[in-house]
């Protein structure tokens, strides 16, 4: 009689049939062409135990041959875009980069407008246990749990500069039941785009990042990804009304906890996933007592076995996988089996697992035992195309965020000189981020490809219990063997009560490890490939003077130096610090750098003082530098001596007046240019011009108006003159207004001046009013000035004054001038201040310290000489 095995498969795992098997080892193929011989009801029969029956390497290479790719291979590192993506969720340990599904701008900090950037992004269709890690761009960050913000969420370690954050994530787990406010909140009123209360994601787990911008930190928006703990999963062996131990329980997902135990997921996805009531993914209303609870419980023990990869006891098979939507689930089930050396059998509705190394002989015979009216094959070894003696493989490493990588090879010279030709094997775990686990799968398949031999027997009746993955004892002395171990491939029974099964040599000694079979790995650098900053080299300080233009000591001071003939250094920034309070006295970086490489700074320091200076480079570009270590430093006693102060003081504004003057005969000299012929004509760049005149007689009355506008590869000018003049006889007056503004590489300038004229014969009176800024290279420059001009013939008198803030020595300065025969100020009726002919005159003077050489009274009747400490009174 036939044993007929039913084929009630579930509908997501198809027919593990002949055609599923893919091409097998040598005398594997053989069988095929037996079961051909068996006919319709043999060929069903059998199917289901080919389905296990080849070596661990050709069930890897069959399954990915006939896995339907609707996937990129290894971890999803890139975010995906739109509605149209499958469902997903994560069970063990893996990672994903998610779903974006909403992306916004908001805020203003510091003037910079859409300051925030908001990314929602999905991770799973599912709640998941956790979130594990986060990775930004190429480096593994860290979450700071401990200081969440109250909308942002948790800031992120490497993204916190002076003091301020950056970056924000926010998780939920997919048990949330409202809508998160801060979406609300900054993209509720949005007109396009509304986040609305109802955008909850229930049960959907998903993370919010917020970053501020910064150009040093975001060129782009930052490429996400994150390594979430596994959804829950049911567990037997924790389930005590199974034969467990345990509070799980089956109709309870609560009850659940997260597992990345390999058989564990295997199983979970055959009876399928679900969320509540609703079905996912899987197995559908698929009962217990098809995954028979003691052959799971024993595959699960067998993964949670401790094994010294070669750092440490680790459980023996680990694992974790996305799951899709669309991608058949037989196809995920192959990359776990993959991951944990499985093999998967489906008899009669029933599935069964083995895991690992190959159990006890549950079934001995010898070669008389073997029934001699049937006929029998035998298949010492296979086909040299079939040959391997190499396994190569990749898996996802964490440490490498995620990506795909090489295993070390496992080759075997012994095998390479019998088989005259190295015949490696290539693999892909995709479910396995655990670089010794896979090492030691990869030993376990090369040991396991090289045992060649297969036989197709008939037993006796006492054989109907056996099952494909079973594993048998058989003592021949026709093969010279001794209780050697073959595995349960197939079996059929053809119309009697005999068993003819297909039989593969297996030896459990295969799937040994030791720590010392670990090749030796490492792991790339992954993350910001950052530029070390410099340090500053050539440092040193030492005390100065400053004289003045009569060789005279004026001011104490301080020389800094550096380093000369670095490449990419615009300035140099120094601070100074009083050394017995620390208060900061001097702090710029307009220093250039560029030859002498040293600087005598400007500022007022106190004599014979100690200091500390520190220095630091000012890259053109934007790469770190680092400060100096503060430098002491004890200014020169140099006092101050009142005359020479003032000399200087009284030669620096004599200067200014000069230069400001010579600026105004120019302009002056100008109005009569003007008067005849505008300046701007001539110049290159586009020229608008307006003239109104009118002349009757000797009287002569004009306006006129000239624009210019330049823009060439080095420069930008515009430029603007109004010219309004009348004249009568020997009486002239004029008004000149020029504006321009002017900008190059290295300088940016902007200038207004208004003048008048007025002359009557050869006596005249004229007025200028000048303000201007630079910006350049040295400094920053910007000033205010007024002078007059009125004379007979040619005599005259000036006055003026000016407000200026000027560079000098890299330290920004201000001054306030006045040019005047009389300087008066005046409070309300009271006595004037008065300074004329070089003397300060005022009524009352309150003042608290009073550096003075000489004192004498009005009457002349006493003078105190504080300098020779001498008083003399006269009668």
């Amino acid at each position: 009689m036939i044993r007929f095995l039913f084929l009630t498969l579930v509908a997501f795992l198809t027919a593990a049939t002949a055609a599923h098997a893919g091409p097998l080892f040598g005398a594997i193929g053989a069988i095929a062409g037996w079961i051909g011989s068996l006919g319709v009801i043999g060929q069903a029969i059998v199917g289901i135990g080919l389905s296990v029956g080849a070596s661990l390497i050709q069930r890897a290479i069959s399954g990915k041959e006939k896995k339907t790719e609707t996937r990129d291979p290894g971890v999803n590192l890139s975010i995906q875009m739109g509605d149209n993506q499958p469902l997903t969720f994560i069970a063990g340990d893996y990672a994903t980069a998610g779903r974006r599904k909403y992306a916004g701008t908001w805020g203003e900090v510091d003037g910079t407008p859409n300051a925030y950037f908001v990314d929602v992004i999905e991770l799973s269709s599912l709640p998941q246990s956790g979130l594990n890690g986060v990775w930004v761009d190429d480096q593994k960050v860290t979450l700071l749990t401990g200081e969440a913000h109250g909308e942002f969420g948790f800031p992120v370690a490497e993204y916190r500069s002076g003091g301020a954050d950056y970056m924000w994530v926010k998780f939920y787990d997919g048990s949330q039941t409202s809508a998160d406010t801060y979406l609300i909140d900054r993209f509720g009123g949005n007109a396009d785009r509304p986040f609305t209360s109802a955008m909850i994601g229930r049960g959907v787990t998903y993370a919010i990042v917020t970053c501020r911008y910064d150009r040093d930190l975001f060129s782009s928006a930052p490429s996400m990804l994150f390594e979430l703990g596994s959804i829950p999963l049911y567990d037997p062996r924790k389930d005590s009304t199974v034969g467990g131990s345990g509070s799980h329980r089956w109709d309870n997902p609560t009850t659940w906890e997260w597992s990345n135990n390999l058989p564990v997921i295997i199983y979970n996805v055959i009876r399928g996933v679900y969320y509540g009531d609703q079905w996912i993914y899987g197995g559908q209303d698929l009962a217990a007592y098809r995954l028979p609870v003691a052959n799971w419980m024993t595959a699960m023990n067998e993964a949670d076995a401790s094994v010294d990869d070669g750092a440490g006891p680790v459980p023996a098979f680990r694992g974790g996988y996305e799951f899709r939507g669309d991608e058949r689930p037989i196809d995920a089930i192959e990359e776990l089996r993959l991951a944990c050396n499985a093999r998967l059998a489906e008899v009669g509705g029933v599935f069964k697992i083995s895991v690992g190394a190959p159990g006890s002989a549950i079934y001995a015979f010898s070669d008389d035992d073997i029934v001699i009216t049937k006929g029998q094959s035998f298949a010492p070894h296979g086909s040299l195309d079939d040959t391997v003696n190499a396994v190569e493989a990749t898996y996802p490493e964490p440490a490498e965020k995620w990506t795909m990588k090489d295993a070390p090879a496992r080759y075997d010279s012994a095998l390479e000189v019998l088989d005259g030709n190295r015949l490696p094997q290539a693999v892909s775990f995709e479910a396995c981020p655990f670089g010794g686990q896979v090492q030691r799968l990869m030993l376990a398949m090369l040991n396991d490809a090289r045992r060649f031999r297969t036989h197709q027997i008939c037993l006796p009746p006492d054989a109907w219990p056996l099952e494909p993955n079973d594993v048998v004892s058989w003592t021949s002395a026709r093969n010279g063997y001794e209780d050697k171990k073959f595995l349960v491939v197939a079996l059929a029974a053809p119309m009697s009560t005999n068993v003819i099964v297909s039989l593969k040599e297996i030896d459990p000694a295969d799937y040994d490890w030791s720590a010392a079979d670990a090749l030796p790995t490492a792991v790339g650098w992954i993350g910001r490939i950052g530029v070390p900053a410099q340090i500053m080299t050539g440092w040193t300080v030492e005390p100065a003077t400053l004289y003045d233009a009569a060789g005279n000591a004026w001011r104490p001071t301080i020389k800094v130096s550096w380093a000369g003939g670095l490449e990419d250094v615009e300035r140099v920034w120094v601070q100074v610090r009083l050394a017995a309070s620390g208060d900061v006295v001097f702090d710029s970086d307009s220093t250039r750098y560029a030859s002498p490489y040293y600087a005598l700074l400007q500022p007022v320091f106190r004599h014979n003082t100690e200091y500390q200076v520190r220095g630091r480079y000012v890259p053109i570009s934007r790469r770190p530098t680092e400060w100096s270590a503060w430098l002491a430093v004890t200014t020169p006693d140099v006092s101050t001596d009142l005359d020479v102060t003032l000399d200087t003081v009284g030669e620096d504004v004599r200067k200014r007046i000069e230069e400001l003057q010579a600026g105004y005969d120019y302009q002056d000299l100008r109005i009569a240019d003007i008067a005849t012929s505008i300046s701007l004509q001539g110049s290159v760049g586009l020229l608008d011009r307006l003239e109104l005149r009118q002349q009757t007689g000797n009287a002569l009355a004009q306006i006129t108006e000239e624009r210019l506008v330049r823009a060439t590869e080095d420069e930008a000018l515009a430029q603007q003159i109004v010219f309004l003049g009348a004249e009568l006889d020997e009486a002239t007056a004029a008004i000149v207004g020029e504006a321009i503004a002017r900008v190059t590489a290295d300088e940016a300038l902007a200038e207004q001046t208004t003048e008048l004229a007025a002359q009557l014969n050869d006596s005249f009176a004229s007025g200028q009013i000048k303000f201007s800024a630079a910006a350049n290279q040295s400094g920053v420059t910007a000033r205010f000035s007024v002078l007059v001009r009125a004379g007979t013939g040619g005599s005259y008198i000036e006055s003026g004054f000016f407000l200026e803030i000027y560079t000098e020595g890299g330290v920004q300065k201000s001054r306030f001038a006045v040019n005047a025969d009389q300087f008066v100020v005046l409070n309300n009726g009271q006595r004037p201040l008065v300074f004329e002919g070089g003397e300060l005159k005022l009524n009352v003077a309150n003042i608290g310290t009073v550096n003075s050489g000489l004192i004498d009274s009005l009457n002349g009747k006493m003078t105190i000489n504080l300098n020779a400490g001498s008083i003399v009174i006269r009668s």
